[in-house]
């Protein structure tokens, strides 16, 4: 007599390990489930032999003697010893599905903030998939009255540290505070005004945070050490810096260094800020390439700089900071009034002020991004400011 045969059986299996945690979960739940079904039988039978289970049904014969009583009652103590044996094993189970748990990467989320000034609000995306953003909210006036207005538009340059997102409001003179421990719910937690007047840009480095003025051609910087209630320290224009400030835009930060785009006279002032709330002026970019600066962003010993007239982002080498060189451009047709740039890991996105997109490029080549592809259409309006928070990173 021979083995009978099996067949040979040899299916893909298709789901991760973090697809297959919630359907193990899933299984405990409708398991436990059962058993509870089988519980409230057993505690009805004995309503129904006690009479007291509400059924209308007439007990035959109408009294039950003891020893059939204990009969009864020994059947369920056999049932429900069956239930506490499986109870055991759903216990090993869902230990093991927690052990498993323990194995996996933690999530990370990542979230793209995006400043829309002719609408008055802020645009929140999801870019975990950083090349295929998903629309998260949108949060305005509405949510947060008197935060985020304007005659013709507010929100402009965006910065974020720990899970708190600062939002330069250009034509209220503020900057507005929100909390973004819940990245689709951001709380409103405060609003300053010190020395703003039109501010544009925004940075942060530490305990500090640095605010360009467009309005009055200056740089404020505050004491973040509370985020939600920052303290004026110091203004840097005019008399202080004569002719630096024109029209003051975007910042960026790398190491001591703050760039500072000059939208006015088409340079980028260079400063050291080693000492925090003072400025130690180190030169400045005017080498006749840009046009209208205004977003700058910085990875590794490259800077980038928009360029919001000729619709292009120009790219410097600073590997002396001090002193950036020119090594190319990109963007030429896809971009139309570039403002904010934001760059994680080797993806940069740049806003469309006149498209009202954000167009994605792949920096794996910092001297040669690679245009991806735009998103946002619909959804935003006058972009300005982008900012980039993670989640459990």
């Amino acid at each position: 007599m021979s083995f009978p045969n099996i067949p040979n059986i040899t299916p893909t299996i298709s789901i991760t390990t973090a697809q297959t945690i919630p359907l193990l979960l899933s299984s405990i739940a409708l398991e436990e489930l059962a058993l509870a079904h089988i519980i409230n039988a057993e505690a009805e039978k004995l309503q129904f032999v006690l009479g007291t289970l509400p059924t209308g049904t007439a007990l035959s014969p109408a009294v039950v003697s003891l020893a059939e009583l204990f009969a009864v009652d020994s059947s369920v103590q056999r049932t429900l010893r069956d239930v506490i044996k499986k109870e055991m094993l759903l216990e090993f189970k869902f230990e093991n599905v927690l052990d498993l748990i323990g194995t996996l990467p933690p999530v990370i989320s990542t979230f793209l903030f995006v400043s829309n000034r002719n609408d008055n609000t802020v645009a929140i995306f999801d870019i975990s998939n950083s090349q295929d953003p998903l629309f998260v909210t949108k949060f305005s006036s509405v949510d947060s009255p008197i935060v985020l207005n304007g005659p013709t538009g507010g929100p402009t340059g965006l910065a974020i540290t720990g899970s708190t997102l600062y939002v330069a409001n250009q034509f209220d003179n503020t900057v507005a505070i929100f909390d973004i421990s819940f990245p689709s719910d951001p709380i409103r937690v405060g609003l300053v005004s010190a020395g703003g007047f039109a501010p544009t840009g925004l940075a942060i480095t530490g305990n500090t945070l640095y605010a360009s003025n467009s309005g009055d051609n200056s740089l404020v910087i505050y004491d973040i050490t509370t985020p939600t209630d920052p303290i004026f320290v110091s203004k840097f224009g005019g008399g202080d810096l004569p002719g630096i400030f024109n029209d003051p835009n975007g910042l960026a930060i790398t190491g001591n260094i703050l760039y500072v785009s000059n939208s006015g006279d088409d340079t980028i002032p260079i400063f050291d800020i080693s000492s925090p709330g003072f400025l130690s002026f180190l030169g400045q970019v005017n080498d006749g390439n840009l046009s209208g600066p205004t977003g700058l962003t910085t990875t590794g010993t490259t800077l980038y700089a928009a360029n919001f007239n000729n619709s292009r982002v120009d790219i410097y080498d600073i590997s002396t900071p001090s002193d950036p060189v020119h090594v190319g451009e990109f963007g030429a047709g896809d971009l139309s009034g570039p403002e904010g740039l934001a760059i994680t890991g080797t993806t940069l996105y740049a806003a469309n002020f006149n498209n009202s997109t954000v167009e994605i490029y792949d920096s794996t080549l910092p001297n040669d991004p690679v245009r991806i592809r735009d998103f946002g259409a619909g959804i935003l309006n006058g972009p300005f400011g982008l900012a980039i928070f993670t989640v459990g990173g």
